[in-house]
């Protein structure tokens, strides 16, 4: 059995046509990166290609090489992602050319950290020369994020430089951290091709998690299902691929002409799928013309190129140098989680203008120039992980699921659990079962519910609660939020649940004295005749009983409602019962006319009530007779 490799980086190449970053990786790690026949016929780069490397401390690194003419340089964006670290080759020969500047803005806006300047083809300057290129070249990266990477100078023919390359390169891993394993694989294809034997496969770099031999994947956007049958890394196969490496997935279920570049491998149900992004734009100082509202660009996101259109949130145009806020209207689905970077270009003349960061990856429709939403804006940018939540959760009105929380801020379960403790803890989200809701949202459910209980209490004093699914419905909660905010609810002392009904907790029933005052002359008619009372509609007719007082009187029990025409006040059952029991109790059974005799009453009050007995499991029917159970 193979092991997973650990402890991998993929770093990349940079820079301008013909400064030699193919002849460097192929000096580097003796695997020639131009694998395509046309490429070795003209002698340049014209897609990604990649090789791996072990550096001398047992890093294992795998190489993406870009081309470096601007006709390909949306296939250098589609290597650039996912890179730990980046070698910005520029040859001593020439110094810094346009691709140089433009690789160098990309990287910049990427905000890839880690790498080093390699200066090539040293072994064709002398030392003051190369010694100029430096200044040059350290004044170039000055103010970007690789301002402090270190300067090497190599020659790919001779070999001179390239352990001190090696190990350069060693001491930079060493400041960078490891690509974590958060449970949520992402594998944006950059590569897809039949292989014989085989059958289709696709590259990529691989973030956010694992992937299994034999595991269950899911290409998106969509949500086509295919089953990986092998994996390699670093030209090794593995049973498990871990995250920050270059990584070979055999997929079976799919045709290779189905995949393409922008593609993203996934495990089913973990990467949400958008159209609309907030985010925030940095134009480049060196940008041609302003960025406009409403203007199309095209979006590189990972491997993905897609057309956006822009609202900038704050004003009709970010110049050259400016930053700003807007929300990207993407043309067709795409995965992306907060936090991502991207590059936008102007299509035609093909042009490198601004980049971003994704603070929201699925937020609303924004109106412009809305305080509230910048200054929401702001707070998702720098909000540390229970902020995140909340402010997620509050975009939605009944809040969110645990897992499509989750899904939605790129977290495992585990992460989320970590996080949702301690902001459950300080009050400022509820957890209900398996979802979440703020503090506001569960106070506005609460009173929501209380208010909807108040003015059923108001119109119906006289019944107990409202019925489960009346309140449902009157409230508008979802049936899946319902039950456990119903929990809760009760937990809290805030509503009563008695026999399926729901109550406000203050509330209890009573009558007003006019209603007291009817129920009083309907008790003393029953007790009046107590074993032949008058019937039902007699009663209802005489008194004016409205129905909610005759359902009060029998749910207080001071009425037995034993068929729909005869009602006993509670003292004339509690004696009938008594009497008939010490009938059965010395005679043992019990008849029809027997039971008349010891109530003194008739046929037609007497069945109803024996049958009733029966029913409340007091007497039991054996042929014509009653006896009593137990």
């Amino acid at each position: 059995m193979t092991e997973p490799i650990a402890g991998s980086f993929v770093i990349g190449t940079a820079g301008h046509i013909d400064h030699g970053k193919s002849t460097l990786v192929k000096a580097l790690t003796q695997i020639d990166p131009d694998r395509l026949e046309e490429e070795k016929r003209r002698g340049m780069t014209i897609d990604l290609g990649f090789a791996y490397l072990l550096l001398p401390s047992g890093r294992r690194v795998g190489i993406v090489d870009v081309p470096g003419h601007q006709r390909f340089l949306k296939n250098m964006l589609a290597g650039v992602h996912g890179m730990d670290a980046v070698m910005l080759v520029v040859a001593a020969d020439e110094g810094p050319m346009p691709q140089t500047r433009e690789h160098l803005a990309i990287i910049d806006l990427l905000a890839i950290q880690h790498g080093l300047v390699v200066l090539t083809k040293a072994d064709l300057v002398d030392a003051a020369w190369l010694r100029l290129m430096r200044e040059e070249v350290a004044g170039l990266i000055q103010g970007t994020a690789m301002q402090r990477v270190p300067i090497v100078a190599v020659s790919g023919t001779s070999g001179e430089g390239l352990d001190e390359l090696r190990a350069a390169l060693d001491a930079e891993l060493a400041q960078t951290q490891p690509r974590p394993d958060v449970g949520r694989p992402r594998l944006p294809v950059d590569r897809s091709f039949a292989m014989a034997g085989f059958g289709t496969v696709v590259t990529g770099t691989l973030v956010g998690g694992a992937l299994r031999q034999g595991a269950e994947v899911i290409v998106m956007p969509g949500e086509r299902r295919v089953r990986i049958r092998g994996l390699q890394q670093h030209n090794r196969p593995v049973e498990e691929a871990r995250p920050g490496s270059r990584t070979a997935v055999n997929l079976s279920g799919v045709d290779h002409s189905q995949l393409r570049r922008g593609h993203v491998l996934a495990l089913p149900g973990t990467l949400p799928v958008t159209r609309r992004l907030d985010a925030r734009l940095v134009v480049l100082p060196d940008a041609a013309q302003p960025l406009r509202h409403r203007q199309r660009l095209l979006i590189y996101h990972e491997t993905a190129e897609v057309m956006v259109e822009l609202s900038l949130l704050e004003r009709d145009e970010l110049r050259p140098g400016e930053e700003g806020w807007a929300q990207l209207f993407v043309d067709s689905p795409m995965v992306a989680l907060d936090g991502d970077r991207f590059i936008l270009r102007v299509p035609s003349p093909a042009t490198t203008v601004a980049g971003g960061v994704i603070v929201d990856s699925a937020p609303r429709r924004h109106r412009r120039r809305d305080g509230m939403v910048l200054s929401d804006l702001e707070l998702r940018e720098r909000a540390d992980p229970g902020t995140a939540v909340v402010l997620e959760l509050a975009k939605h009105a009944w809040g969110l699921s645990e897992a499509e929380l989750g899904r939605r801020l790129g977290r495992s379960k585990l992460q989320l659990d970590d996080t949702l403790a301690p902001v459950a803890d300080r009050g400022a989200i509820r957890r209900l079962a398996s979802r979440c809701v703020t503090r506001d949202q569960w106070d506005r459910l609460s009173a929501r519910v209380t208010t909807a209980l108040n003015a059923y209490h108001q119109a119906q004093p006289l019944r107990p609660g409202m019925s489960k699914e009346e309140l449902r419905s009157r409230t508008g909660i979802p049936a899946e939020l319902f039950t456990p905010a119903l929990g809760s609810l009760t937990s809290d002392g805030i509503v009563v649940e008695r026999n399926g009904e729901v109550a406000a907790a203050g509330h209890r029933q009573g009558l007003t004295p006019e209603q007291e005052s009817a129920a009083v002359g309907v008790l003393a008619d029953l007790e009046r005749q107590p074993f032949s009372p008058p019937p039902l509609a007699d009663l209802v007719r005489r008194h004016q009983l409205p129905p909610a007082l005759l359902q009060y009187l029998i749910t207080q029990g001071r009425v037995v409602r034993v068929n729909d025409d005869t009602v006993f006040a509670r003292s004339a059952y509690d004696d009938a019962v008594s009497r008939l029991r010490a009938h059965l109790t010395e005679h043992r059974t019990l008849t029809v006319a027997a039971a008349r005799d010891v109530l003194g009453s008739t046929r037609r009050y007497v069945l109803p009530l024996l049958e009733w007995l029966d029913a409340q499991k007091i007497t039991r029917r054996v042929g014509d007779d009653r006896i009593l159970r137990g």
